[in-house]
């Protein structure tokens, strides 16, 4: 059944967010797309573009695999300057063609003058080559102060990444390397690097994501907190973990535009490689995450990522009904918006008809999620986080998915699940407020 306020495809397989994009009033979305089905291959880039990253409108596939070339992740950039040759303000896409008739990874770039509904592969690809075969997922922004692109690129299986600068996007120099460094798990993907705001200050900082397909706690998506000065990115944190559910992977963001506390936005695959296959097929599959704003907090010692879902997401849905939960079980729609209390013990379990059961509890200070699926064991999974805030506990449910977000967005959670059904079978006790989406969402 088809989330009602997350994007999904139209049909066949989505996964990492790609090409993350802002343009004469368009939001565009790019992600790793197969336009021959919902198994993953033949990878593309699928496009969507919202006005108000609520509302998204597929668009026809904007890359597509050719000449034995996959268009793995990457990003895309407006080149305001023309520096790149193509014209003033062309989108330039950078992605990694990967080759399947060898184990070769590239970089290389596309652009478009028409607002991203078409592209031209550049004739000189590729842009960057260090023959190598686990090397990948370009996150391309302009720094400013040194006056030059930067990309960030990851050698996979060495579980480190190197900074390039380049002036015109066809020529790079390598400038840096971000180590590994005592990063749990294997086989880094899908960096990102970007300046954030902390909160209650002047001040700022970057972040350092990268994605680890195995081995990493929560979704495996890890990040440092630190400073880069155009040349080399220096640490201030430990890692820290993004997201302590199973399925938020290969988040990046909207560079610009930032919103008046000069948070950008990003997002996430709500998806997992160890499970997704196992999932029934169903004419398409794997949704996005909510976007987030984001920003730093001071939590101790250490700098915080928090992440807060974008108003125009929230505004989708209606006013706030009081449900109190006993004996017997209440209907609830397959969407909604529930708040929970962070200040009193509260428990609630999810189910339909097949079995499958959701479960959310909080006590003495954590929240415990329990997805339990009979259909796919595959699917059953724990997760626990420690909630420090006493803000109401934010928990965005939709079919297909749950993204929980404590703390007033310093730990977040998110899930994929299977419950089936026009509305699920709600029971447990304590108090809950819950909004349901407005017709028009």
């Amino acid at each position: 059944m088809r989330p009602r306020y997350h994007f999904a495809p139209a049909a066949n397989w989505l996964s990492d967010p790609n090409g993350l994009v802002w343009q004469d009033g368009e939001w565009h979305m790019f992600y790793q797309y197969n336009p021959f089905g919902e198994e993953w291959g033949h990878m593309s880039w699928g496009h969507a573009v919202s006005r108000d990253l609520a509302r998204w409108q597929e668009l026809p596939v904007a890359l597509a695999e050719e000449d034995s070339t996959m268009i793995f992740s990457g990003s895309a950039v407006i080149d305001h300057s023309g520096g790149a040759g193509f014209g003033k303000d062309a989108m330039i896409a950078v992605y990694t063609g990967a080759r399947t008739d060898r184990a070769l990874q590239i970089q290389c770039i596309a652009a478009s003058t028409d607002r991203g509904r078409t592209f031209t592969k550049f004739a000189g690809n590729p842009v960057l080559d260090r023959q190598m075969a686990d090397f990948r997922d370009p996150s391309v922004f302009w720094h400013e102060p040194s006056r030059q692109w930067i990309m960030v690129v990851v050698l996979s299986d060495e579980n480190r990444a190197l900074i390039y600068g380049s002036t015109d996007l066809k020529v790079w120099h390598e400038l840096s390397e971000i180590a590994r460094d005592g990063a749990p798990g294997h086989l880094w993907e899908c960096p990102f690097l970007i300046k954030l705001p902390i909160e209650g200050s002047r001040e700022m900082r970057w972040i350092f994501k990268v994605d680890v397909l195995s081995g990493a706690p929560g979704s495996g998506a890890l990040y440092r907190v630190g400073r880069f000065d155009g040349t080399k990115f220096t640490p201030e944190t430990e890692w820290q973990v993004t997201d302590h559910g199973d399925e938020f992977y290969a988040a990046i963001g909207w560079t610009d535009p930032r919103d008046g506390g000069d948070r950008p936005t990003w997002i996430g695959w709500m998806g997992n490689h160890a499970v997704q296959k196992h999932l029934p097929k169903q004419g398409w599959r794997g949704a996005m995450s909510l976007p987030r704003r984001l920003s730093l907090r001071r939590v101790g010692a250490t700098l915080t990522l928090v992440q807060t879902v974008e108003p125009s997401c929230r505004a989708q849905f209606a006013a706030a009904e009081i449900v109190a939960l006993g004996d017997g079980c209440r209907p609830l729609g397959r969407a909604a918006l529930v708040e929970a209390p962070a200040r009193e013990d509260w428990q609630f379990t999810l189910a339909d008809d097949a079995g499958r059961t959701l479960e959310c509890a909080f006590a003495a200070g954590l929240l415990h999620v329990i997805r339990r699926d009979p259909v796919t064991p595959q699917l059953d999974h724990t997760s626990t986080i420690t909630v420090t805030d006493d803000e109401p506990i934010e928990i965005w449910l939709d079919s297909g998915s749950i993204e929980v977000l404590a703390s007033k967005g310093a730990d977040c959670l998110t899930l994929q699940h299977r419950l089936a059904g026009e509305a699920f079978g709600l029971r447990g006790e304590g108090a809950l407020t819950v909004r349901y989406p407005l017709a028009s969402a």
